[in-house]
């Protein structure tokens, strides 16, 4: 299958647990399903069960449980949590079955399209962190606060 939504939905997840930066406590599931509003509850455990497995989240049981990121968010990529909850190397497309090609070791195709754009798609997941999205996030939130502060006092020298 490639990459599916299922990785799309496990990054939004992790980024909440992360929640720009805040992860010292657990995250309850209801609660991160609440805040990406759009992954199915089931669904949503399904992929937190894949991560947890891959050990890119650990759960806490009790009253105040939930889910932590298990290491540094500069130590998790992108890629490590696609290949949690996808098969990335199913990009690679070939129009025969390979066991089968007579040609495989000199497939044009193969070689000239799908393993390069496998590798330039695994390069770039294996090039950003949960770190960079989260100084992404924390950049997008400063730079949403100063421009409401700025429309703010241009409203109040109107007046």
């Amino acid at each position: 299958m490639g990459i599916t939504v299922k990785s799309e939905y496990a990054l939004r997840l992790i980024m909440e647990i992360a929640r720009c930066g805040n992860t010292s406590r657990p995250s309850p599931l209801s609660k991160l399903v609440k805040m990406t509003r759009m992954i199915p509850k089931e669904f949503a455990e399904k992929i937190m069960s894949e991560l947890r497995q891959a050990g890119i989240v650990k759960s806490i049981r009790g009253r105040y449980g939930g889910y932590t990121l298990n290491g540094d968010p500069k130590d998790i990529t992108v890629l490590d949590i696609v290949r949690a909850v996808d098969e990335p190397e199913k990009i690679k497309k070939c129009a025969f079955d390979i066991r089968k090609c007579e040609n495989s070791e000199d497939c044009v195709l193969r070689e000239a399209v799908w393993e390069r754009l496998f590798e330039a798609i695994e390069d770039t997941l294996k090039s950003v962190t949960i770190q960079n999205l989260i100084d992404l996030c924390q950049s997008k939130d400063s730079t949403k606060s100063e421009g409401s502060e700025v429309e703010e006092s241009r409203s109040k020298h109107r007046r």
